[in-house]
């Protein structure tokens, strides 16, 4: 008798029974899994509505309220996990009952998602393939990522910088958080609120307005690839994949303008203005989850360690977690 291959569970259960699907072997198929949701919940829809595209549209819809509420009046915190739960929180509050609740899947290896290979692009590969990228297992997400606000802290949350020192720093806390991914879905929402938010705390404005895409006519934000929008996605997968943070630096960059005057944290007041459309646009199209990462395995057949991703590069990147 065939035993049954392994698989994350706890993966399946952020899904509706009875939209997942199940082989011969015992083997889920989540192809056409839907989450678990809040919208319409009832006595005969338990886990909320199955049909895919509407509950997208319902959380594009809410989410773009709940951010707009973010940007009259932001949330009050330290800038650590605790803090960026809460935002999370408000965001998906009417979409997902695990809303501002830390990623539980996959709980031993990394949570792997479809992205470009920058690295063969910056080889001269001109339409380079999709390749894995890891993060962080679900159980390590607590701990590297309260490590990763407490060195941010520990700066002061980026207070009394100058321009060019504050773009250096936001630049890899961004990148190491995102890395760990704490959340299931919306991280990058999360985040883009989050840091706003901190960057006015620290005296600048950060120019979500520049997220927009651009028209074919106009000049390309980097030589690398096109607009901002395009161009934040491939810098963070860049990072993953050789701890270099040059083309998310450069996104930044171009989005961080002096502004705001400094004050403290924990006294966050509104005026945290940043453009609703474009952050749908920046946060658009995720990369797509890799069904194999049900096995710990890559698409590939590649085993994914239960150790987590790779953080062995020079003391130079942002790997330094």
């Amino acid at each position: 008798m065939t035993r049954p291959r392994p698989f994350s569970q706890e993966w399946i259960d952020y899904y509706i029974p009875s939209t997942v699907q199940w082989d011969a072997t015992g083997f889920p198929d989540i192809s056409g899994a839907v989450m678990r949701n809040l919208v319409r919940v009832s006595a005969d829809r338990p886990y909320g509505i199955t049909d895919p595209e509407v509950l997208d549209v319902y959380e594009g819809l809410s989410t773009y309220k709940r951010m707009s509420e973010l940007r009259r009046e932001p949330i009050p915190g330290n800038y650590d996990l605790q803090h960026l739960r809460r935002i999370h929180h408000h965001l998906f509050q009417d979409v997902y009952p695990w809303a501002g609740e830390l990623r539980t899947a996959p709980r031993d290896w990394p949570m792997v998602k479809l992205g470009p290979d920058v690295q063969a692009y910056r080889n001269g590969i001109r339409n380079p393939p999709e390749i894995p990228h890891r993060y962080f297992a679900a159980k390590e997400v607590r701990g590297y990522g309260t490590a990763v606000l407490d060195r941010m802290a520990a700066k002061n949350h980026l207070r009394g910088l100058d321009r060019e020192t504050f773009v250096d720093e936001l630049t890899k806390v961004w990148a190491r958080i995102n890395y760990v991914h704490p959340f299931r879905e919306g991280n990058t929402r999360a985040q883009f609120a989050f840091f706003t938010q901190l960057s006015a705390d620290a005296g600048y404005s950060f120019d979500t307005a520049r997220f927009q895409p651009v028209e074919a006519n106009l000049p390309q934000e980097s030589s690398l690839v096109g607009d901002l929008r395009e161009q934040f996605v491939w810098g963070r997968f860049e990072y993953m994949q050789t701890g270099e943070t040059t083309l998310l630096r450069e996104t930044i960059d171009a989005a961080v303008v002096v502004t705001a005057p400094q004050h403290d944290p924990a006294e966050s007041t509104p005026g945290r203005s940043y453009d609703l459309s474009a952050v749908r646009t920046a946060t658009a199209g995720h990369p797509r989850p890799i069904g194999r990462m049900l096995l710990g395995k890559t698409e590939g057949g590649e085993s994914v360690e239960a150790g987590g991703p790779d953080r062995s590069h020079s003391s130079g990147t942002g790997y330094e977690l």
